[in-house]
């Protein structure tokens, strides 16, 4: 009786472990550059619309008698104020999600920042509005 040839390498025993190298092509290192770049850009961007949320209470400053709607007013400056860094920490959280289960995630960072961006200044639209100009 014949044994059957193995269906390993010769040169490695049974039960030893072969070292796999992780494959790390050129994209994937551009995605996570490019991810973290986009986190950094967009923490120190909404540091900055939180900082100019800050003085977005001065728009009452023109408001004399009952010519402004303070209400709506004070919805649109919460919202400028809480929700973009809301959203930004939520797309953070999903980049670095996808990062490690090694999924482009580059698109997240820059689609978190983008909206985020966008529901700042729909606050401070609402507040405009509430001027009654």
């Amino acid at each position: 009786m014949s044994t059957p040839p193995p269906d390993f390498p010769s040169s490695v025993a049974p039960g030893d472990q072969v070292p796999v190298r992780p494959s790390t092509s050129g994209a994937r290192i551009a995605d996570v550059i490019a991810s973290v770049i986009l986190m950094v850009a967009g923490f120190l961007c909404f540091a900055v619309l939180a900082f100019m949320s800050l003085f977005l209470v001065m728009m009452s400053d023109g408001c004399f008698g009952d010519r402004c709607n303070t209400g709506l007013m004070s919805v649109g400056w919460l919202i400028a104020l809480g929700v973009p860094p809301v959203v930004f920490l939520a797309a953070a959280v999903w980049t670095i999600i996808r990062l490690v289960h090694r999924k482009i995630s580059w698109w997240v960072a820059a689609v978190g920042a983008a909206s985020g961006v966008a529901i700042w200044f729909a606050g401070v639209g609402i507040m405009n509005a509430s001027l009654g100009r």
